[in-house]
């Protein structure tokens, strides 16, 4: 979103971050330029910089991003009306009953991506799988602008060998406890 209404940052590491002055250091979004720096969220702006040094900090909008999510939530509910908000910036949709009108759940993902894409310039991912947690993960694994679907068929080969830590709600505290019981990948956790 800000990347809409400043073009010029499309083109160089960027993050919005909140006021390290004000003690709310922290990196809350970022452009794929900064992400292959590693910078990531939700890091300190401190620890950010000092991978990039360049990185141009931009303050948040928030208002913006609710405008934005607004207009794209209205987008899901022309496919579906469920429609579960998992923050400003991430829905589940539940396509099952919507596959008889608008194909399969891939096609409706790929309608989606590209109806945002062309009405407001946006890109997004978009994870296809049987559960939500699934989703999630497949909307993490490729970005941006991508569909990922993590099907029941063949959903093991492609996620077992991730680290665990890219399962939703498997953050630093419970990675380190995971660990520490010799589980480290999500096949790990799927067989213990």
């Amino acid at each position: 979103v800000e990347m809409l209404s400043k073009p010029e940052l499309r083109s160089v590491p960027m993050a919005v971050s909140g006021d390290p002055n004000k003690r709310h250091g922290i990196i809350l979004a970022k452009n794929q330029i900064a992400k292959k720096y590693g910078v990531y969220t939700p890091e300190t702006v401190y620890s950010a910089l000092k991978k990039c040094p360049n990185l141009v900090l931009v303050k948040p909008h928030f208002e913006e991003y609710e405008k934005y999510s607004k207009l794209v939530n209205e987008v899901y509910r022309k496919y579906t009306d469920r429609v579960e908000k998992f923050g400003i910036d991430e829905s589940f949709l539940d396509v099952t009953e919507s596959t008889k009108i608008f194909g399969t759940p891939y096609q409706i993902a790929y309608k989606i991506k590209e109806e945002i894409k062309s009405r407001f310039n946006l890109t997004i991912s978009v994870g296809v799988s049987f559960t939500k947690s699934l989703a999630k993960l497949g909307s993490d694994l490729k970005k941006p602008d991508a569909i990922t679907v993590l099907d029941f068929n063949s959903y093991k080969e492609k996620i077992y060998n991730l680290p665990v830590n890219m399962l939703l709600y498997v953050g630093k505290n419970t990675d380190e406890k995971l660990k520490k019981m010799g589980i480290k990948t999500i096949g790990d956790l799927a067989l213990s």
